[in-house]
């Protein structure tokens, strides 16, 4: 069998390139195809330049110019589609920032409004479950998982005095079961459970990021009983950094990436909200 040499291989490369196919992955993509025609035409006994030529009208540049088109087409269809999820992914977690700052800010913002804010926060992430389940569970509904389950747990342990002054109990878990149910009702399959184990065992990484979803209501914790406007900024900045740590894990391809983007955010959100904290109680009683 006749293999090009690397100048031949150069000359094709080139010759991709004079007729204004420069992007990288098309050409990789048709390299071997080409010299593999024209190898085959070598063997035959045509010389390597009659080679190139004939190859070439076989696959022409036209036909190639048309899928370099419509591929890059969809490369960014896929990138905007992809931007497009990881920003709407944040949703939750900005509602959880509204959360907070209305909670702590201490600038008189009624009660009512405070608590519909917290409804709204969890509703956002107990509906994430549900659209999660309906789709079979994509990585964006991951943090919803994390955040429903630990959620539950938390609350496990809460008294709700205007209810009763008893812990909650298995009571914490009514909204996880309601939104379970409405889950079947929408998809009745167990796929979806069957798609977490699968997502996880090609991607370990959505388990951290699972538990990453109850990381702005734990890091508020950290405000507890802290009404002033000193936790403006910080419950601002705090949000959007854990709002970006979600968008860059959506949005990398690779794992070593995804898993800083959340440690980082997560320990740079938290360190900030203690340190914040500690300066406030210290102002206090001084």
């Amino acid at each position: 069998m006749t293999l090009l040499n690397e100048y031949q291989v150069q000359q094709v490369e080139q010759y991709f390139k004079n007729n204004g196919i420069k992007k990288r992955p098309i050409v990789e993509d048709f390299l071997d195809h080409i010299c593999c025609m024209i190898e085959s035409k070598m063997e035959s006994g045509y010389t390597f330049e009659d080679s190139l030529i004939k190859a070439f009208e076989k696959l022409s540049i036209n036909e190639i110019k048309n899928i370099e088109f419509f591929t890059l087409k969809l490369i960014n269809m896929e990138t905007s589609f992809s931007s497009r999820i990881s920003t709407l992914a944040t949703i939750p977690f900005i509602f959880w920032g509204f959360t907070w700052f209305a909670d702590s800010s201490g600038i008189g913002i009624p009660y009512f409004i405070s608590m519909l804010l917290f409804i709204l926060a969890i509703l956002s992430m107990f509906g994430l479950f549900c659209l999660g389940w309906y789709k079979n569970f994509p990585n964006w509904s991951f943090p919803a998982i994390g955040f429903c389950a630990l959620f539950s747990l938390f609350f496990m342990r809460i008294t709700a005095p205007s209810i009763s002054n008893e812990k909650l109990g298995f009571y914490a878990w009514l909204p996880f079961a309601i939104s379970l149910f409405v889950s079947l009702m929408l998809r009745p399959s167990i796929d979806p459970l069957k798609k977490i184990i699968e997502r996880i065992k090609n991607d370990p990484s959505l388990i951290l990021f699972m538990f990453f979803g109850f990381s702005p209501f734990f890091i508020s914790l950290f405000c507890d009983e802290i009404h002033s406007a000193w936790m403006i900024p910080v419950a601002i900045i705090s949000t959007l950094i854990l709002s970006l740590g979600l968008y860059m894990y959506l949005r990398s391809d690779k794992t070593k990436i995804k898993v800083i983007s959340l440690i980082a955010s997560g320990t740079l959100a938290l360190v900030l909200t203690i340190i914040a904290s500690h300066i406030y109680w210290k102002t206090l009683t001084l």
